[in-house]
C-alpha cells in the first residue's frame, strides 16, 4: 500500500509521516497504517540539507538535525520515497549512490530511503508512476546558491527532452503523476488568482509549470498529485478531482483504486 503526502522540510514537517498521522488518514481512508509498504513525499523532502560524506552505503550526517532525521526515518516500517522539490540540496541528491529498485535506477539515502529520478517511469506495487519535480524557488532572493537554493531546481533542457523521450519509448498512458509543483489546471484549484490571466501567466514563468502543463496536455492518467502550495486541497476532493494537491494529509493508491 503507498501513501502518498506533501512537503516534509527536513524536520520541520516531519509530523506528516509520523505515525498519529498516519493513522489518522488510513482511518478515514478506511486502511490500517499498518499496511503502508511504501511512504512518498512529493517534493522538499530535505534529506540531507546540509553537506555530508556519503558512500554506497548512502549519507553519514554530521548535523544533529540530518542525523536525528536519518535515524527516525530508518526506524520506520515502510520505505520513503521522496520526489524532488525546489528546497532540496540538489548537490548532494546528485552524489547519492544509484540503486535497482522497481526495474529502475532511484538514488539511495539510505536503506530505508529514496528519492525517485526526475522523468523516470516507475512500476510500484502494479501502479505506473511517471515521477516529475522541481519548482522555481519564489523566494530565491532572499536565500544563498548552494546553501539554501540549488540552480537544478529548475529542469533543464536536456533533461526534459529525456523525459520526453521515456514518455515517447512508453507511451502516454500511465496510472499516476507525481510532481512537486503543479500543471497549470491543478495549480488553479489552490490559486483563484489563476482565473486572472496576468497572474495565471506569472505562474506559468516558472519552466516547471510550463513543462507539467505540457506533459499535462499529452498524458492520459488517473490522478496527478503534487506538493509545493502547502494545501490539503487534494484530500478532500481526492474523490473527484484528478488533481491531488497535497501538504500534511495523505492518500492511500492500492489495488482499490481509491
Amino acid at each position: 500500500m503507498i501513501y502518498i503526502t506533501g512537503d516534509t522540510h527536513n524536520t520541520i514537517d516531519i509530523s506528516n509521516l509520523s505515525a498519529k498521522n498516519l493513522k489518522k488518514y488510513c482511518s478515514w481512508q478506511g486502511r490500517n497504517f499498518k499496511s503502508i509498504t511504501y511512504a512518498m513525499v512529493l517534493g522538499d523532502f530535505g534529506l540531507p540539507w546540509y553537506d555530508c560524506p556519503v558512500d554506497e552505503k548512502g549519507i553519514h550526517p554530521e548535523k544533529k538535525d540530518d542525523l536525528y532525521l536519518l535515524q527516525w526515518y530508518n526506524k520506520k516500517p515502510f520505505k520513503i520515497l521522496a520526489v524532488m522539490g525546489n528546497h532540496d540540496n540538489y548537490n548532494m541528491i546528485e552524489k547519492l549512490p544509484e540503486v535497482d529498485m522497481f526495474g529502475k535506477k532511484v538514488l539511495k539515502v539510505s536503506d530505508n530511503i529514496f528519492y525517485l529520478k526526475r522523468g523516470e517511469i516507475y512500476n510500484i506495487e502494479e501502479n505506473i508512476f511517471l515521477v516529475l519535480g522541481g519548482a522555481q524557488s519564489y523566494d530565491k532572493e532572499w536565500r544563498k546558491l548552494n546553501l539554501n537554493l540549488w540552480a537544478q531546481e529548475e529542469w533543464t533542457v536536456e533533461e526534459e527532452l529525456a523525459c520526453l523521450k521515456r514518455i515517447e519509448n512508453y507511451g502516454t498512458n500511465v496510472d499516476y503523476i507525481v510532481s512537486h509543483t503543479g500543471p497549470i489546471e491543478g495549480i488553479s484549484c489552490v490559486e483563484s488568482s489563476c482565473d486572472d490571466e496576468s497572474c495565471r501567466n506569472a505562474f506559468m514563468k516558472d519552466p516547471n509549470v510550463r513543462f507539467n502543463t505540457k506533459i499535462d496536455k499529452m498524458m492520459t492518467y488517473e490522478k496527478w498529485f503534487f506538493g509545493h502550495w502547502h494545501r490539503d486541497w487534494g484530500y478532500n476532493h481526492r474523490k473527484e478531482s484528478k488533481y491531488i494537491p497535497l501538504y500534511s494529509a495523505g492518500v492511500i493508491v492500492d489495488e482499490r483504486k481509491f
